[in-house]
């Protein structure tokens, strides 16, 4: 997921969710911050075992992790995103990738199964 935003000091961000796992549901998420400038903070995200909440959404974890860097914090080494932060309040921007998507891996239902040819679908014996 990439976004951008409008930060006050640095101008348009860009802002790149990394998720591992097959479709971005493993964790760790790892959320990188790039300036206009070149600068950049990442963030990770873990969610704790002892937590009583659910995990946090992919978008929740971008708008915290945003809070985070306008507050200064991921800029030197990598921080951890913090769930007691208030999230960022401002627009975010989705921006699509040029990279071609990759295929759908959907076992087809009966009506896409493949029809056998009629040849082969008769008995041997039916010809005598």
């Amino acid at each position: 997921m990439n976004f951008t935003f409008s930060s006050p000091d640095a101008g348009v961000c860009t802002v790149k969710l990394w998720a591992s796992g097959r479709y971005g549901f493993s964790l760790p998420k790892k959320v990188d911050i790039v300036t206009p400038d070149g600068d950049t903070a990442t963030f990770f995200y873990y969610n704790r075992k002892f937590r009583l909440t659910a995990e946090l959404s992919n978008r929740a974890i971008v708008k915290i992790a945003i809070a985070q860097f306008l507050q200064g914090a991921g800029r030197g080494e990598p921080a951890e995103v913090d769930h007691d932060t208030l999230p960022y309040e401002g627009a975010l921007t989705p921006v699509r990738s040029n990279a071609p998507r990759a295929p759908l891996r959907v076992r087809p239902g009966k009506s896409h199964a493949r029809v056998r040819p009629q040849a082969q679908a008769e008995p041997a014996w039916a010809d005598q």
